[in-house]
């Protein structure tokens, strides 16, 4: 896992960040502090030599995450989808290292990790500031928001169709703060995505493997 190991994505990370008001500068900044993730990186390792890469669903630039939660140091952010927890430990410490921060992850097992290997990644010194939701988004995500006034982000990463997706997209976005951010995984699967962005008038910014964010 190394971001600026290759000078072409460099060049192209640091462009499409800067759309998100990440400078160069910062960017180099936060990216030295993924030294404070070795143990997730570690366990990582372990789980992809175990586990088949059909059941392995994390995010193959996870540091992205850590680099977007430091600049924009939330408050609160929920995700759907878990699996291994290999996107959640990357968000959590970037919360500790901010000094704040609540992550609310919903997953249901069994699609990728079983309901024991449900954020197995995520190491006990982060757990403080994460609480793992067990169930379908369909339900929980409606229950939760509920709960919460307001989130700063909201990240989809759960089941990958085009009627899912665009639920989980128009339930969370009214709970989004202004200058808030809406991120997706695997855009590419279908026009979900897309189609959401021009109803809500927001301009789409995709980053490495198909990661899609708009700014409220």
């Amino acid at each position: 896992m190394d971001l600026l190991r290759h000078k072409f994505y460099k060049v192209y990370l640091i462009k499409q960040l800067k759309k998100l008001g990440i400078s160069k500068t910062e960017l180099v900044d936060y990216y030295s502090g993924l030294r404070n993730c070795k143990d997730i990186i570690r366990k990582i390792y372990e789980i992809q030599a175990k586990v088949p890469r059909s059941r392995y669903g994390g995010h193959p630039n996870p540091e992205i995450f850590y680099i977007l939660m430091r600049k924009i140091k939330p408050k609160i952010v929920v995700e759907t989808g878990v699996s291994f927890g290999v996107t959640s430990s990357f968000i959590l410490q970037a919360m500790e290292d901010n000094g704040f921060g609540t992550l609310y992850s919903i997953d249901l097992p069994f699609e990728f990790a079983t309901k024991e290997e449900v954020g197995i990644v995520v190491p006990k010194r982060l757990k403080h500031r994460w609480e793992l939701i067990l169930g379908d988004s369909k339900i929980e995500l409606l229950r939760l928001l509920k709960d919460l006034v307001s989130i700063d982000v909201f990240f989809h990463d759960s089941l990958h169709t085009y009627e899912h997706m665009m639920f989980e997209y128009k339930t969370a976005w009214p709970k989004i703060k202004k200058n808030g951010i809406l991120i997706s995984g695997d855009t590419h699967l279908n026009n979900s995505f897309i189609d959401f962005c021009k109803a809500v008038k927001c301009k789409p910014i995709i980053l490495s493997a198909n990661l899609g964010i708009i700014v409220k």
